[in-house]
C-alpha cells in the first residue's frame, strides 16, 4: 500500500509540476496570431517563394529547348538570275522547328543553380528570423500588458494607502492634536503617489495599443498570469552551449552563410565567359517560295553547334571582379551578423541568469518591507514613529513591489529574446507555420557547414556572478582568512601535452592515452589548494585561423571538462584557444608541427606569485 501511494503521489507531482510548466493558452494563440497576420512574416515568405522559382529558372538550362518560327507574306522580287531579270510578285510562307540542347556551356548552368540553391536558403533563414522575430514581439507585448496591469495595481493600492495617511493626518490637524506641517507633507507624497498611478496607467495604455498593433486585437480583460519560476522553453545549462547550439541555430546568421555561400558561388558562375559553349541542335524545316525560289523546300538536320567569345571589351574579367567584392562584402557582413548574435545571446541570456538570482532577493527585500511597513503604521498610531517614516516605508514597498514585478516579466522576455536569438522560441511556443518547411526540406545539408566557418569560436565567457565568486569574493575570503600552513607538495607549474597523443587527427574527442597522461597530471594535483589551472590549446599552421582557433578551443574544452569531471572545480578552470599563433617549433617541419600541435596546462597554487 505504501509503495502504491508513493507511485501515486509521485505521479500527481510530475502531473503538477507539467501543468505548472504549461504555457498560458492566450500567450500561444497571440504568437500564433502574430506569426500568421504579421506583414513582414508574409513578405518573407513570397520571397521565399520567389526564390525557389528562380533556382526552377535556372535548372531548365538542363532541359532541352524547344522553338517553333514560322513566317508568311508576300514578296516583289528583281534578281539577274530570273530569264526576265525579275520573278515579280509572290506569295511565301515557312515553319522551322528546331531542338537545342546544352551539352556545355563552362558549367554556367551547375553554378547558378548552386547559387540560387543558396539563395533560396538565404530566403529561408530570413523567413525564419521574421517568424521568431513576430513570435518575440508577441511574448514581449503580453509580458508587458501583465506587467503593466500588476504595476496599476501596485501603483492603486500605494495611492489608496497614501490617500488613508493623508486623510488621518489631516484628521488630526484639525482636531488639534496633529501639525499643519504634516498635512503638508503627507499631501505632497499623496500627489506623488497620484503621479505614479497615472504613469502606470498611461504606460498600460500604451502598451494595450502596441499588443493591439502586434496581435491584431485589444488584450483580452483576463490574462492568465506567468506562474512563479516559470520557463517559455529549456535554456541553455551554460555559456558554451548556449554559444554553440545557439550560433548554429541563430536565423540570422545562418541567412548571412547562405548569402555569402551564394556570392561566392557567382564568381565560378562568372569564369564560364571564359569557356566555349556547346549546343546539339536538331531541326526540321519547310519553306514554300522563299528567297526567290519558286516551290517547296523541306530540310532537316543535326549538328553540334560551338560558341566560343574571343573579345567581349573586358566585360567577362569586370564581371569577375565584381563578384569577388560582392562576395567579399557578404563575408564581412557575415562576421558583423556573427558578432552580433555573439552579443545578442550572451546578453539575453546574462539577463535570464542574473535577473533569476535577483529576483529572489527582490522578493525578499518586498516582504521584508511589507512587514516594516505595517509595524511602522501600528508604532505610528501609538506615536512611536513620525509621518516621514511611515510614507518613507510605504514609497519603499511600493519600489520594491515595482522592482519585482519588473524583474519577474523582464526575466521573462530575456528567457524569450535567448530561444529567439537561437531560433527555439516558436518551436516551444508551437506557433510554426504549417506552410513552412524544415531545414533539411528546404535543402539544408548540416554535413557541408564547417561551424568554423559559421561563426569563428572564441574564448567563452564565464558567467557574471560565477566570474565575480571567482576573482573577487573568494580572493577577499582568503586575505581575510589566517594564511593556509605551507604545502611540502609541488604541481608542475606547467605541463605541455602533446595534442597527437591527446586526440585523433583533427579531433577533439580524448583518446584513452590521452587520458592517461591527464590522470598523471591529477595524480600530481593531488592534496594541493589550486587557484586556478589554464588550459591552452594550440595547433600548427595547417588550416586557415577559423579553423585553427575553434579546434584549439574544442581541444582545451576537452581537457577542462575531463579534469573537472575528475573533481577539479569548475570555477578553478579556464580555457583558451591560441591556434597557431604561439608555435614553439618551425612548422616548415613534420617534426616542428607535431611539436606545435599541443595542449598547456599551467597549475596555479593558492599564495603564489602570479605572473
Amino acid at each position: 500500500m505504501n509503495k502504491k501511494f508513493t507511485l501515486m503521489a509521485a505521479a500527481v507531482l510530475t502531473s503538477l509540476l507539467a501543468q505548472s510548466q504549461t504555457l498560458p493558452e492566450p500567450l500561444v494563440q497571440a504568437a500564433r496570431k502574430a506569426v500568421a497576420s504579421n506583414p513582414e512574416v508574409q513578405a518573407r515568405w513570397n520571397g521565399f517563394q520567389a526564390a525557389m522559382n528562380e533556382r526552377d529558372v535556372a535548372r531548365g538550362g538542363y532541359f532541352p529547348q524547344v522553338d517553333l518560327g514560322a513566317s508568311t507574306g508576300r514578296e516583289s522580287r528583281d534578281s539577274p538570275l530570273a530569264p526576265d531579270g525579275s520573278y515579280g510578285s509572290y506569295n511565301f510562307n515557312s515553319a522551322r522547328l528546331t531542338l537545342r540542347q546544352m551539352l556545355f556551356d563552362g558549367m554556367f548552368t551547375s553554378n547558378e543553380v548552386k547559387r540560387l540553391g543558396y539563395a533560396k536558403l538565404t530566403r529561408y533563414y530570413e523567413l525564419s528570423e521574421a517568424v521568431e522575430t513576430a513570435a518575440l514581439e508577441a511574448v514581449r507585448a503580453y509580458a508587458d500588458v501583465l506587467r503593466y496591469r500588476e504595476l496599476v495595481d501596485a501603483a492603486t493600492q500605494n495611492y489608496v494607502e497614501h490617500k488613508q495617511t493623508t486623510m488621518q493626518v489631516e484628521q488630526r490637524a484639525n482636531g488639534g492634536v496633529g501639525r499643519g506641517v504634516d498635512a503638508e507633507q503627507a499631501n505632497g507624497r499623496l500627489a506623488l503617489a497620484e503621479s505614479n498611478l497615472l504613469t502606470e496607467l498611461t504606460n498600460l495604455h500604451d502598451v494595450s495599443a502596441r499588443y493591439l498593433r502586434i496581435i491584431g486585437e485589444k488584450p483580452p480583460a483576463n490574462l492568465p498570469a506567468f506562474p512563479e519560476s516559470f520557463k517559455v522553453g529549456a535554456m541553455p545549462v551554460s555559456v558554451s552551449d548556449l554559444m554553440r547550439e545557439g550560433l548554429q541555430g541563430s536565423p540570422a546568421l545562418n541567412a548571412a552563410l547562405e548569402n555569402a555561400r551564394a556570392y561566392k558561388t557567382a564568381i565560378e558562375s562568372r569564369k564560364a565567359g571564359y569557356m566555349p559553349r556547346i549546343d546539339l541542335r536538331v531541326y526540321g524545316s519547310s519553306e514554300n517560295n522563299t528567297a526567290g525560289i519558286i516551290g517547296n523546300t523541306r530540310a532537316n538536320g543535326v549538328e553540334l553547334a560551338l560558341t566560343y567569345n574571343l573579345f567581349r571589351g573586358g566585360a567577362d574579367k569586370a564581371k569577375e571582379r565584381q563578384s569577388v567584392s560582392e562576395s567579399e562584402q557578404a563575408r564581412d557582413l557575415q562576421e558583423k551578423v556573427c558578432r552580433d548574435v555573439r552579443q545578442t545571446l550572451s546578453i539575453a541570456y546574462s539577463d535570464v541568469r542574473s535577473l533569476s538570482e535577483q529576483q529572489r532577493y527582490m522578493n525578499q527585500h518586498r516582504l521584508a518591507t511589507e512587514k516594516s511597513r505595517e509595524a511602522y503604521r501600528q508604532q505610528f498610531d501609538l506615536g512611536q514613529r513620525t509621518l516621514l517614516d511611515l510614507l518613507d516605508s510605504q514609497n519603499e514597498y511600493f519600489e520594491s513591489s515595482r522592482s519585482y514585478i519588473n524583474a519577474r516579466h523582464n526575466q521573462l522576455i530575456a528567457q524569450a529574446r535567448t530561444l529567439s536569438g537561437m531560433g527555439r522560441l516558436v518551436a516551444a511556443l508551437g506557433v510554426g507555420r504549417n506552410d513552412v518547411p524544415s531545414p533539411q526540406d528546404a535543402g539544408q545539408d548540416r554535413n557541408s557547414i564547417d561551424p568554423a566557418e559559421l561563426c569563428p569560436v572564441e574564448e567563452s565567457v564565464s558567467d557574471t556572478m560565477d566570474k565575480i565568486k571567482a576573482e573577487i569574493v573568494i580572493p577577499v575570503r582568503a586575505r581575510a582568512a589566517p594564511a593556509p600552513a605551507p604545502v611540502a607538495a609541488k604541481a608542475p607549474a606547467k605541463v605541455s601535452l602533446a595534442a597527437d597523443t591527446l586526440f585523433d587527427f583533427n579531433k577533439f574527442d580524448l583518446k584513452p592515452a590521452g587520458l592517461a597522461r591527464l590522470d598523471s597530471l591529477l595524480d600530481g594535483m593531488k592534496g594541493l589548494a589550486i587557484d586556478m589551472v589554464i588550459a591552452t590549446g594550440h595547433t600548427d599552421s595547417i588550416g586557415s585561423d577559423a579553423y585553427n582557433n575553434a579546434l584549439s578551443l574544442a581541444r582545451a574544452e576537452a581537457v577542462k571538462d575531463y579534469l573537472v569531471g575528475k573533481g577539479v572545480d569548475v570555477n578553478r578552470v579556464r580555457v583558451v584557444g591560441k591556434g597557431r599563433r604561439e608555435p614553439v617549433a618551425d612548422n616548415a617541419t613534420a617534426e616542428g608541427r607535431a611539436r606545435n600541435r599541443r595542449v598547456d596546462v599551467e597549475v596555479r597554487q593558492q599564495g603564489a606569485a602570479k605572473p
